[in-house]
């Protein structure tokens, strides 16, 4: 995921990664006016020594802890900090990766996953001189602490802020007020994410029968801003096309049962529904998935009245949901971090199955137990994360997985393990086939 710096892509028409150096000439050009979110320096003064790296810490922390924006090194500007000409200066990997480790060792909590450094050529004649482009995210996790390990501050810990042109480092009260702000916005959040998993559920209350169901809502903390139309539903068709595809999800299941199948509108959200599950999509990147439990389990026995509740399959439509949720809000344009609630709504008894979905064992009905379940588990993780690589998406499900079966009476999941391993074999062949194709597929599955 790009870095977001709204203003500046409207500015200059162009994302974070699609920056180039027509963009900076345009600068200054324009004699764009350092501010909040622009930030330019004439010479990489970052690197010289440790303190430098020490204000490049509180240069990001700062702007990651009012707006987010962009900072700039090789532009000079003039006495009014307007963007004046370009002023090359030396860039190589070495260089980009001196930075990156100067933060992970000043900052603490570390920076959202979605920060980046680029180094741009002035030229293809002269790779080695050009221009850092310092991409920072507003924080949703602000304030960002600085440990200086230079200087007469070493090992002490200060916030910083952009202010206007300038960066100043916070006093005690300002610092308690960036708490209070971050604690009163996931208290916020989470009223949010309540209101719409129980909003959905409702709008799902028609289709619900004597089945276990499954009930996954996410909500991000970056909305996107989408409009439910002719072309977003063109789109979303498009969306769960590419998931359908090797290697785009743990399981094609979920998006191919939902194609072809006629949306039910409403304000800001609409409704499609599929052979056993459901899916509402909101326009501002929210998303909530309900899965039919007991549709299509293979081991469930024919002459049980009790309905069956195969543990593999809950814990793979757990991972399913979940990777679909994500993989929306992503595509859609959300961003920052993402609230999930996930439980599950059953007969008062059900059987427990503890076989594997691939036909090697025999189902054999046990004493029907009672769940014990109360309200939903509710996890956070940054989207981003949760959507590049599987080692997130799998962790989340899993930890959601042991929380359900839990109300179960089970204490450990037959599918999804502690250490981020899936036992895959325990998949029917078709999903087996593609849940390994998906974790081949994402870099940091090994």
């Amino acid at each position: 995921m790009t870095v977001r710096i709204p203003r500046l892509a409207q500015w200059l028409g162009s994302d974070f990664d699609g920056l180039d150096r027509s963009h900076l000439v345009e600068l200054c050009d324009q004699r764009a006016a350092e501010d909040v979110d622009l930030d330019f320096k004439q010479d990489n003064a970052y690197t010289k020594d440790v303190d430098g790296l020490d204000e490049f810490a509180k240069d990001v922390t700062a702007m990651a802890n009012a707006r987010g924006g962009l900072i700039v090194v090789g532009v000079t500007e003039n006495d009014q900090g307007n963007a004046e000409r370009l002023t090359p200066v030396a860039i190589n990997d070495k260089l980009h990766n001196q930075l990156i480790q100067a933060l992970r060792s000043r900052v603490f909590p570390f920076l959202p996953p979605d920060f980046r450094i680029r180094l741009i050529a002035d030229s293809p004649t002269t790779p080695d001189s050009g221009y850092i482009l310092i991409g920072v995210p507003r924080s949703p996790v602000a304030p960002h602490a600085v440990r200086p390990t230079g200087g007469k501050g070493q090992h002490r810990y200060g916030y910083a802020r952009r202010l206007g042109r300038t960066t100043a480092w916070l006093d005690e009260s300002e610092i308690a007020a960036l708490y209070r702000d971050r604690f009163k916005l996931a208290e916020e959040h989470s009223r949010r994410v309540t209101t719409q998993f129980e909003d959905d559920c409702a709008w799902l209350a028609a289709h619900a029968d004597d089945s276990i169901r499954l009930d996954i809502s996410l909500v991000p903390t970056g909305r996107a801003e989408r409009r439910i139309d002719r072309s977003f539903l063109q789109d979303v068709r498009g969306f769960l096309g590419t998931l359908t595809r090797p290697g785009g999800a743990p399981s094609a299941a979920l998006p191919r049962d939902l194609l072809g199948h006629a949306p039910v509108i409403r304000r800001g959200r609409m409704r499609i529904s599929g052979p056993g599950v459901h899916a509402i999509w909101h326009s501002d990147g929210s998303a909530h998935l309900q899965v039919d439990l007991t549709s299509d389990s293979p081991t469930a026995a024919q002459d049980v009245a009790v309905p069956v509740l195969n543990l593999t399959l809950l814990e793979s439509r757990v991972l399913y949901g979940l990777h679909l949720a994500c993989a929306y809000a992503e595509w859609a344009g959300a961003y920052g971090d993402a609230d999930v609630l996930a439980g599950t709504s059953s007969p008062f008894q059900v059987l427990l199955d503890r076989t594997p979905l691939n036909g090697t064992a025999r189902f054999i009905p046990g004493i029907p137990i009672s769940g014990d379940m109360g309200r939903p588990c509710h996890r956070i993780g940054y989207l981003e994360a949760l959507c590049n690589g599987s080692t997130q998406v799998r962790a989340m499900a899993h930890t959601i997985s042991a929380d359900l079966l839990a109300d179960y009476g089970v204490y450990e999941p037959t599918l999804l393990r502690p250490d981020g391993t899936v036992r895959s074999e325990r998949l029917a062949h078709r999903e087996r086939v593609e849940m390994e194709a998906w974790l081949a597929s994402t870099s940091d599955s090994n």
